[in-house]
């Protein structure tokens, strides 16, 4: 199971990805960011904490699938097709981003905890 750390870490580090797209793409105040987040529900995906855990427990990770089609379910075991506001894909997406190409650039982690090596994503 994942540990309050590992969970806590996973929410700031997808919570500042989001909200500094908010800021970058929309000109608005960073107080504004909850009211279009659903604020205190927004959550990061099952995929991201997937993705946390390995990275916590894992000398390699390889990620594969992650990206959206309209056609395609938004998850195997239900019809829902359509992307919950709780989650910011795209913030996630540039997480993964900077887990293969800029690891330096993600926040609240420090030189001596760096565990994100031997990450490869497929989008």
């Amino acid at each position: 199971m994942m540990s309050k750390l590992g969970i806590l870490m996973g929410c700031r580090i997808v919570k500042y990805y989001s909200a500094k797209r908010f800021v970058e793409e929309t000109g608005k105040a960073l107080s504004e960011w909850g009211s279009t987040h659903d604020g205190s529900m927004f959550h990061y995906s099952s995929g991201m904490q997937a993705v946390m855990l390995a990275l916590g427990i894992c000398d390699k990770v390889s990620i594969f699938g992650f990206g959206k089609s309209t056609l395609a379910k938004h998850h195997y075991h239900t019809n829902q097709k359509a992307e919950l506001r709780l989650h910011d894909y795209e913030a996630e997406y540039a997480f993964y981003h900077d887990l293969v190409k800029n690891p330096r650039a993600i926040p609240f982690i420090s030189d001596k905890f760096s565990v994100f090596h031997g990450v490869s994503v497929i989008l």
